[in-house]
């Protein structure tokens, strides 16, 4: 069974190269799909990805380049896995992120070999920043009073919220690994493993947010069904992280997630 490995392509084409050359090279990778949507606003993007994908990929037909408008980060992913989808179902795992992620050589390989629950719809692996941080398990469980709190006063008022983050970035929190394996309440957005147990529950990855928040979304689509995330360090890939969203100004960052609060709070 193919194994399709989905990202989104906004403005990022070096990035999107990288990531199918690792895809590529990966133990296993003969199982592999790679589907690339791109949400750039223009279509120079677009053109070098296709024209690197026929000059060094001329006759593979498992790499897969669509165009499509902007319409936000799931959004986009749903676009993949629809394609993937009407092609050869959904009995398989979907590896669904960022473009700016690296994969162990091993990944599918470990992959395969996991023996998971029925209510085990979504896979958190372990994703390490450049600076050696480990951003899974993201959140283990449900955030607390206090800081929900903290999350209203930031998101209130935006010169509110700008003092917060200069004083925040002062103060980087480096996360160390967690080799124990366990069930979490969100990982981190930028990747996820969906297992087939996921789509005998869902069509596809809730859309209530552009960008921003899509972690809590869906923990809280998974929580209408008692389906459950599993944080797996087996799993293990890097992040260039934010590679894309670092090209937003901290305004245009922050009123993006400002709005996206208001819908996504309820879930945290």
């Amino acid at each position: 069974m193919k194994i399709p490995f989905i990202c989104v392509n906004y403005n990022g084409h070096n990035e999107t190269i990288k990531y199918i050359k690792n895809v590529k090279s990966l133990n296993d990778s003969n199982e592999a799909i790679i589907i690339i949507v791109d949400n750039s606003p223009h279509s120079s993007d677009f053109e070098l990805l296709n024209q690197f994908i026929l000059t060094n990929y001329k006759d593979v037909e498992d790499i897969v380049l669509l165009k499509r408008d902007n319409r936000g980060y799931f959004q986009a992913l749903n676009e993949g896995i629809l394609y993937f989808k009407q092609l050869y179902g959904t009995d398989t795992m979907f590896i669904i992120g960022n473009n700016d992620i690296t994969f162990k050589e091993d990944f599918l390989f470990q992959l395969k070999k996991l023996s998971l629950n029925e209510d085990i719809l979504v896979i958190a692996p372990d994703v390490i920043t450049n600076e050696g941080s480990h951003e899974n398990p993201h959140v283990i469980q449900k955030i607390g009073f206090v800081r929900k709190l903290m999350y209203d006063i930031y998101f209130s008022n935006f010169f509110v919220g700008k003092i917060l983050a200069n004083i925040k970035s002062t103060e980087r929190r480096f996360k160390p690994h967690d080799a124990i394996s366990k069930e979490i309440h969100m990982g981190i957005g930028a990747l996820y493993v969906l297992t087939p147990q996921y789509f005998k529950h869902f069509e596809k990855l809730p859309e209530e947010v552009f960008l921003y928040g899509e972690e809590a979304v869906l923990a809280g689509q998974l929580e209408t069904v008692k389906g459950k995330t599993l944080y797996e360090p087996k799993l293990l890939c890097w992040h260039n992280e934010s590679s894309t969203t670092s090209n937003l100004g901290f305004e245009r960052k922050y009123k993006t997630m400002q709005n996206s609060y208001k819908i996504y709070r309820k879930y945290l």
